[in-house]
């Protein structure tokens, strides 16, 4: 600040009045890429941000994002964004955050009515008004706010006194009524349109001069504040009459000199509403705010304290984009190992320390990265970096690595930390080197603990656990074309980076056991997810082969069935319609085809599937469009990006993340192989393009009705028990249970409600859901769960007893002992801890059959190893494990895969594994 900035400016002056929250939330658009510059040389420019804007604005145009503990923070996020995009492009040398206090009741006194029509604050709104005034605090930014105004009157009131004290002003917001403030030293700044609004820009948008702002509003009214409107009088009107007569208190008396009649007898009978609506639409400018200039100087963010909210709420990827902060201590040096004398040196020293922690660097996916360096780590800290392809400086051969490290890495006595094992074994497989002894990836260790949480980051576990802040990776800088590699990076600042990561990764492992040893996670960890780490790797690196002219003979049908289903549409609807808007689907289904709205989202009718299915028995439209984005997500899903993910070898490599969802299931990427349907010709048409190599043959294994099963042993429900080991089709049974009737009678409409209880109820189905799936009505649909219930007694009080433990407990767990926590349980929001319940009914059962499947490709694995087959396992989606097998194999494969599957654990119900060979998946499955 200069000189003349400090100033005090005493704010407890008096003044004039207005209220807004005004304009409704809008979601932001696509910004212009101009950016208002930071103010020029002259008087210091107060910035003062409409935090109510920048709140709801947040609220709707973000997705109910919730933290691991069911906390919503949608609202914060956007917040904290916009907030820091503010702080950071404007370069305010003065700012303040103004808010709604108790704001309605300034100018409820004028009309009862004002706002009346805005509907209550949503609830999962509420509840995040404290975290956001905690973001303004460790962001070091002044509130302001006086009980029963709102933000405007505050803003509207360090307006004034600014203009006083000569300091130009900068309002931050999109709403309308801050026009009224527009002057020669006063700007708004248009967040959501990336703008500058000056005196010309309000003339040009409105038609009016600022100071005609309120005159404006009070002839046109504003529906979102329930201010009324001169009955018959637009804005079109509005802005002629202004300009004819300058201000509406000449216009009221000078009526006789409007021309329409209409519009004349309008106002006459107005003149009280105008009066009314003028004073709610002024900002009150002589509120008590006692500070001082000096203390809405812009000062540094606590950083530290920023970094620690952002944590508690899951910002990972926001800390990010924070200021760096010094390391909690002195980094350490790390030595660069070149020669293989030193190499040997590092084996040595690993040995002796009994194990050693690793971080990889390297560029690509992970089965086909290219080696940049691996870090290495013993216990008590001392780290070595290995170049292997920086273009500068010396590095090692990748035969002396393999040569002084290999035997080390591949030995399991020698115990290996690091932050995804999986990536480093890919590494250095590239360079001819087996890893062995997997003992404490930390990102698994982590997810085990927390499963719910979305990120497990190195640099995020060691700033929560060590108090550290991790350098951040070393990638050099520019963008597109002129990226330059990571092997640019000089040796020296790569082994800063990665020896700190290493040592890092040493310190976390040890605690990160503790803790599971602690609440009985341990097992798992050592039984099923780090074993299942090499498995996987292997898995990865063997791909599957994709048929590439059978799948461009697949794209070529398929984008002549998405031509089809458009011009489908297009006949249906009567004109062209563009499905990808939903806008305009709205317009074409509910206001041309008059059909009934079920449902609204925040910007209008919703059509999403839901809704959709439930129309298209009033007209074949929305089933058009059902199916076309069926069509169209499968093309762009598989079809479209296939091709370019098949490798030099002709296979696809899949990554499996074991990290991910929190029932304990693996999930893939880069394809996503989880999710292709089988139950849909389309589906199986692109099954049809993974294959075997020739003279190969694909072997699918498949677990049938395992959550079923699962659901049977844990209840013990008698019933459910006893039809699968009769081995009776037990959606009949259930069908006949349910409805009365003998299993021949059973009608196909009633195993299928059967069936769609029997699965729902793992999935905390309601009477609604199950009318909505069924399209029957819900008395219907509770009659049938309430029958259901009654026959399977077992199972609703496996449902009771489930959700009252984790409630006690707060966690819910699978056979295995893999944990969920539930904090959501005691969401004050209705909505969370619903969705918590049904996720603490399903957890213990998807978890399970997660556990299941992953214990059968440990034993399988093994049992192809000590039966020395060729065949060796390519795939895990779901229930099913896929393998390659040479043709002389497949029938040893197919029973072994039974055995072992089957015979994985012994439960209450018969496991039951079906299998088939066949060239492609899709005859395998």
């Amino acid at each position: 600040p200069r000189p003349d900035d400090t100033l005090p400016l005493d704010f407890a002056a008096g003044n004039k009045a207005k209220d807004a929250s005004a304009s409704p939330p809008r979601a932001p658009s696509p910004a212009p890429t101009t950016t208002p510059a930071a103010p020029a040389d002259g008087p210091a420019v107060l910035t003062l941000i409409d935090a109510s804007g920048f709140i709801f604005r947040a609220f709707h145009a973000l997705p109910g994002l919730t933290t691991s503990k069911g906390l919503p923070t949608n609202a914060v996020l956007g917040f904290s964004r916009m907030l820091l995009k503010t702080l950071r492009e404007l370069a305010p040398t003065h700012v303040a955050l103004c808010f709604d206090k108790d704001s309605r009741r300034g100018r409820l006194e004028i009309d009862p009515q004002y706002k009346a029509n805005r509907a209550e604050t949503p609830e999962d709104l509420t509840v995040q008004f404290d975290l956001i005034r905690k973001v303004a605090g460790v962001l070091n930014v002044p509130v302001l706010e006086v009980a029963g105004w709102e933000a405007d009157d505050v803003i509207g009131t360090l307006t004034v006194r600014a203009l006083e004290r000569g300091l130009r002003v900068r309002v931050v917001t999109s709403d309308k009524d801050f026009v009224q403030l527009i002057d020669g030293n006063v700007e708004l700044y248009d967040p959501v349109q990336d703008r500058r609004v000056g005196r010309a820009e309000a003339v040009e948008k409105f038609g009016v001069q600022p100071e005609q702002m309120c005159d404006y509003l009070s002839l046109v009214g504003d529906a979102s504040d329930n201010v009324p409107k001169v009955p018959g009088l637009g804005p079109k009107t509005a802005v002629e009459l202004l300009a004819q007569f300058g201000s509406v208190e000449k216009l009221l008396s000078r009526l006789a000199e409007v021309k329409k009649p209409k519009i004349r007898e309008a106002l006459a009978a107005s003149v009280d509403q105008i009066a009314r609506a003028q004073r709610l639409v002024r900002f009150k400018t002589d509120l008590d705010l006692p500070v001082a200039l000096d203390d809405l100087a812009r000062r540094p963010i606590h950083a530290a304290e920023a970094r620690a909210l952002f944590t508690e709420l899951e910002f990972f990827k926001l800390i990010q984009e924070m200021p760096t902060v010094a390391p909690a201590e002195a980094p350490a040096s790390t030595g660069l190992a070149t020669d293989l004398a030193a190499l040997f040196a590092i084996a040595k020293a690993a040995r002796a320390s009994g194990g050693v922690a690793l971080a990889a660097a390297y560029e690509g996916l992970a089965t086909a990265a290219k080696p940049i360096g691996l870090a290495l780590a013993v216990a008590d800290g001392t780290a070595w970096y290995v170049p292997l392809s920086q273009s500068t400086g010396p590095r090692a051969s990748e035969a002396d690595l393999a040569e002084a490290l290999g035997p080390m890495l591949a030995d399991a006595k020698v115990k290996k930390q690091g932050h995804d094992l999986k990536a480093v074994s890919h590494l250095l497989a590239r360079v001819g080197v087996d890893l062995a002894g997997v003992d404490g990836d930390v990102e698994l260790l982590s997810y085990l603990l927390n499963p719910s949480r979305k990120e497990h980051a190195l640099g995020d576990l060691a700033r929560e656990r060590l108090g550290l802040e991790l350098p951040a990776s070393p990638a050099p800088p520019g963008r597109g074309k002129q990226k330059r590699s990571l092997a640019d990076v000089p040796p020296e600042a790569a082994a800063g980076v990665y020896g700190a990561w290493a040592r890092a990764t040493a310190r976390l492992a040890p605690q990160l056991w503790e803790e599971a040893e602690q609440v009985g996670l341990a097992h798992v960890a050592r039984d099923l997810e780090l074993p299942l780490v090499p498995v996987l790797a292997r898995m990865e690196r063997v791909g599957i082969r994709v048929d590439v002219p059978a799948l461009a003979e697949i794209s070529h049908r398929v984008d002549a069935a998405v031509r089809e289903r458009l011009e489908a549409i297009k006949t249906l609807a009567g004109h062209e319609v563009n499905v990808g808007s939903p806008s305009q689907l709205a317009h074409v289904l509910f206001d041309e085809l008059g059909l009934p709205v079920i449902k609204r989202g925040k910007t209008g009718p919703s059509t999403d599937q839901e809704v959709l299915e439930k129309l298209a028995d009033q007209h074949p439209l929305p089933r058009a469009i059902l199916e076309y984005r069926n069509v169209a997500k499968l093309k762009s899903t598989y079809l479209d990006t296939l091709p370019g993910l098949i490798a030099a070898d002709g296979r696809v490599h899949t990554t499996f993340n074991q990290a991910a969802a929190a029932t304990g299931r693996l999930s893939s990427t880069d394809p996503n192989l989880q999710n292709i349907p089988i139950r849909t010709e389309l589906g199986r048409e692109i099954r049809r393009a993974f294959v075997a190599d020739p003279g190969w043959k694909l072997v699918s294994a498949d677990y049938s009705q395992i959550e079923l099963r699962i659901l049977a042993h844990i209840s013990g429900d008698p019933g459910l028990v006893q039809a699968f080991a009769e081995g009776a089709d037990v959606h009949t049974r259930t069908a006949a249970e349910v409805f009365g009737v003998k299993p021949g009678e059973v009608t196909d409409d009633q195993r299928r409600a059967a069936k769609m209880v029997n699965y729902g109820i793992a999935y905390g189905l309601s009477a609604h859901g199950l009318a909505a799936r069924l399209a029957i009505p819900v008395e219907e649909a509770a009659g049938i769960i309430e029958r259901y219930f009654q026959r399977y007694s077992g199972i609703h009080e496996y449902l009771v007893q489930t959700v009252q433990k984790a409630r006690k407990t707060g966690f819910v767990e699978t056979l295995f002992g893999r944990r969920r926590l539930m904090p959501e349980l005691g969401s004050p929001i209705r909505s969370v801890a619903m969705a918590a319940e049904r996720a603490a009914i399903n957890m213990p059962i998807q978890g399970t059959a997660a556990d299941l499947v992953k214990l059968a490709m440990l034993q399988v694995d093994r049992a192809l190893t000590e039966r020395k087959l060729e065949a060796r396992m390519l795939l895990q989606v779901h229930d099913e494990l896929v393998f390659e097998a040479p043709g002389g194999e497949v029938a040893a494969v197919q029973a072994l895969a039974r055995e072992v599957m089957s015979g994985v654990r012994e439960l209450k119900v018969p496991l039951v594994v079906d299998v088939g060979a066949g060239r492609s998946w899709a005859e395998a499955h």
